[in-house]
């Protein structure tokens, strides 16, 4: 049921607003609300001018391209990628072996070091397997050459080469050699193309107040750990 709201004056019934609103949406008036009757009307947005669309469009297909040449830069630089991993893989696949065949070069050239060309020639039958032994050692060599082993000979005066040297000791310099120099090559090193797989093995000359300090201070060294020795 309806509710009607009675005023004290007289007994005329208030009409509900609810009940004005309906009828005036059924009539299709447009109820402004309270308080918006000063304000403008709403101005619906502009559509886009035809440059403007141009622009848009234009910055858009910038993006695209940028998009594209970085996707394609991408896929190149993976394929790159892959191919030198495939060319490194191919490339060093011999230096398992190599490495294994090493030791039996080096106990070749002590082999041959060991026996010097004068006694050789005082005994046919030591002559003949020096030269067996360097025979074999020039075969096992051109094997390395073939598969892009190479060897690396250290000769005294030579200078240091940290990529390729490893000091095993250091000595007071011997005349015409320099402090840094090499004195003596104590085992050849060899590298797989440009990787170095073993680093010569060297001696290298020290300036002789580096040696004197050197020997001092292990003297030193010692004086101390046998006094150490007798205090226990």
């Amino acid at each position: 049921m309806r509710k009607t709201f009675v005023s004290d004056q007289n007994d005329t019934p208030e009409v509900d607003p609810e009940d004005i609103r309906a009828a005036e949406k059924a009539a299709g008036i447009e109820t402004v609300p309270e308080g918006t009757e000063d304000l403008p009307p709403e101005t619906p947005p502009e559509d886009p001018t035809e440059a403007e669309l141009i622009v848009e469009l234009q910055a858009q297909l910038v993006e695209a391209k940028a998009e594209r040449l970085r996707a394609v830069a991408e896929a190149e630089n993976t394929r790159k990628r892959a191919e030198r991993e495939v060319s490194n893989v191919r490339k060093y696949a011999a230096e398992p072996l190599a490495r294994d065949f090493l030791q039996v070069a080096e106990f070749i050239r002590m082999a041959l070091q060991s026996v010097s060309e004068e006694q050789a020639d005082a005994d046919p039958l030591l002559k003949n397997l020096r030269v067996g032994v360097a025979m074999t050692e020039k075969t096992l060599l051109d094997a390395f050459e073939r598969n892009h082993v190479t060897r690396i000979v250290a000769k005294q005066g030579d200078g240091y080469d940290h990529n390729l040297h490893e000091a095993i000791s250091r000595i007071d310099a011997p005349e015409g050699v320099e402090a840094g120099q090499i004195v003596q090559m104590v085992g050849a090193g060899y590298r797989l193309h440009d990787r170095l797989i073993k680093p010569a093995t060297v001696v290298v000359a020290q300036a002789a107040e580096a040696a004197t300090k050197a020997a001092t201070e292990a003297v030193d060294a010692a004086e101390v750990g046998g006094e150490g020795d007798n205090n226990a």
